[in-house]
């Protein structure tokens, strides 16, 4: 039998438990699906002590190998410089995963299974290529839209997706610009979207989950989610707050160097809850009046999707597979929420009014969310790894 064996750093850990849960997620899923045996390798950059903040100092503390629900998960170190190494980062990656690699090939037939083109895609194309193994790739977002735009990760990634026998994106408008960015004809990059757990994103009590979380019991509610840093755009709801009734507060669950400055922006009106494990994200959810996701740029995100399937509409930038997901609304179609500019507070603010004036649906919006259940997802995966691989459908 052969093995798939999902390579990448964006995988959950006892450290860093939501790190990456959204590959953790669909590829349990694809492994039970394909009945194909499944390992992980998630290299850990080794960073000289003097140097580890933050993630680094986690990933420092992570054993070589654990097992992550059920899943074996092997940490191989390699040298990184913060802020640095980028350009030699892929190269450094294979180099301290090729004998965690190399050991699983020699025991039994492999396919790498690379989520993230640079550095974690290009460094399993040269470990694919030195072992004569079948390799695939995942772009999930800033790998395209950010980094692809250095020269030497443009080619780097060029040449791996050149080689790879599949090339994924997870939204449309990330498929295209991917094929753009790299050279390939746009039929090389096939759109592989995430899926949604519906039974653990639902509507439920907002009483009960306020409560829960300490949030204000009456008033109401935008909420965001995600890492606390610029490009997710989360300080242009928050400057707009001070154009919203006074009842409307600002939820955060999320951590980084933006909290502070978030915080300073409407004092008393944002509430920041730090990182929260999943099921407490679904309560976070329960409790809000809309979603706020104000991004300068997106894959597929999650945090979209999620509020839907829980009932909640969303107020977000038209970036990425944003408008996708929310199914190109018409300007004035509130149903599941509006889109603004990137960065336009007076905009947002005023989407933010109509929203909130506008009676809700949650059923409704819950229906709409049905559509992303991760079956249809998961049986393409499966398909296309059995048929990679020539072991006959499950």
């Amino acid at each position: 039998m052969v093995r798939l064996v999902t390579f990448t750093n964006l995988f959950p850990s006892a450290e860093l438990p939501t790190h990456g849960a959204f590959v953790a997620d669909r590829m349990q899923r694809v492994a039970a699906k394909s009945g194909l045996p499944w390992t992980v390798v998630a290299p850990v950059p080794a960073v000289v002590p003097w140097l580890r903040f933050g993630a680094h100092r986690r990933w420092a503390r992570l054993p070589g190998r654990e097992v992550w629900h059920g899943v074996a998960v092997q940490h191989p170190r390699y040298r990184h410089w913060p802020g640095l190494g980028m350009r030699r980062q892929a190269a450094a990656m294979a180099k301290g995963a090729r004998a965690a690699v190399a050991a699983l090939a020699a025991a039994e037939p492999i396919v790498l299974d690379a989520h993230y083109l640079w550095p974690d895609g290009v460094a399993a194309a040269t470990l694919a290529a030195e072992l004569g193994v079948p390799f695939t790739l995942t772009a999930r977002g800033s790998d395209v839209n950010v980094l692809a735009a250095d020269p030497v990760v443009r080619a780097g990634i060029a040449a791996a997706a050149a080689r790879a026998a599949a090339c994924w994106a997870v939204s449309g408008d990330l498929a295209a610009r991917f094929a753009d960015v790299v050279g390939l004809p746009r039929a090389r990059v096939v759109e592989v979207r995430n899926g949604v757990d519906l039974v653990q994103f639902c509507p439920g009590d907002a009483v009960a989950a306020r409560a829960e979380l300490g949030l204000p019991a009456t008033g109401r509610l935008l909420l965001g989610v995600g890492r606390l840093v610029p490009g997710k755009g989360f300080a242009t709801a928050a400057a707009a707050l001070p154009r919203l009734p006074n009842d409307v507060h600002l939820v955060l669950v999320g951590e980084g160097p933006e909290r502070q400055r978030l915080l300073a922006l409407a004092p008393g009106r944002v509430h920041c809850l730090g990182n929260r494990p999943r099921g407490v994200v679904a309560t976070a959810y329960r409790a809000a009046d809309l979603l706020v996701l104000p991004s300068e740029r997106e894959g597929w995100p999650n945090v979209v999707t999620e509020a839907l399937a829980s009932g909640l509409r969303v107020l977000a930038t038209p970036v990425g597979g944003i408008p996708e997901i929310l199914g190109h609304p018409a300007k004035g179609d509130l149903r599941l929420g509006a889109l603004a500019p990137v960065g336009d507070v007076a905009a947002f603010a005023a989407a933010a009014l109509a929203l909130l004036a506008s009676p809700a649906e949650p059923l409704a919006v819950r229906a709409f969310a049905a559509r992303y259940g991760w079956d249809e997802p998961v049986a393409l995966l499966a398909a296309t790894f059995r048929g990679l691989l020539g072991v006959a459908a499950a």
